[in-house]
């Protein structure tokens, strides 16, 4: 079933998006999808969720190999199919507060989580000091893999240096600076 919903809102966007097309895309009765699934909305999220690339909880025992290695995770996941998709939705959530609510409160929530725990393990083990700018690191190291995803010319798998060094460039720019 999740397959078919990641399938149908891949190939028409929010505004094809139904589940009358889903149950014909999954062979299934349309009661049977109006009676679990409220709105198309909550019907896209759980598929996300169940598909789409979560990072892993990753401890490697430091701060450097652990958002390496959730850098590498991300480039895996936003390139694969359900990522794609991940990213149509995070758009088009953008205009359509509907499928906003639903997308923040579950995928965002979870990937947040996920890499806030990395510097907090980082900070407790002495790796990075109290005061890092847990948002400003997590953004640089994320965005620059979307953007990275979105952008590289022939695809982001193509570069299998590509993590490390933006998780060195993210250490560097979010260190304190050493006055003198």
């Amino acid at each position: 079933m999740h397959d078919a919903v990641l399938e149908v809102y891949w190939e028409t966007g929010w505004a094809g998006f139904t589940l009358d097309a889903v149950a014909r895309r999954a062979r299934v009765g349309r009661a049977a999808l109006y009676s679990r699934w409220s709105s198309k909305a909550t019907l896209l999220v759980e598929a996300l969720e169940v598909r789409s690339p979560l990072p892993v909880p990753v401890d490697t025992g430091s701060v450097r190999g652990d958002l390496v290695e959730l850098a590498r995770q991300l480039v895996d996941g936003y390139t694969g199919p359900a990522g794609l998709v991940t990213l149509r939705a995070a758009l088009e959530a953008r205009v359509h507060p509907d499928l906003l609510a639903g997308l923040t409160d579950t995928l965002n929530t979870s990937r947040l989580l996920a890499a806030r725990e990395i510097v907090r393990r980082g900070v407790a083990r002495g790796e990075l000091p109290a005061a890092t700018p847990t948002t400003l690191l997590l953004e640089l190291v994320t965005g620059a893999v979307l953007s990275h995803v979105l952008f590289a010319p022939g695809g982001a798998r193509a570069d299998p240096g590509y993590a490390e060094r933006v998780v060195d460039a993210a250490l560097r720019a979010t260190s304190p600076r050493e006055s003198g």
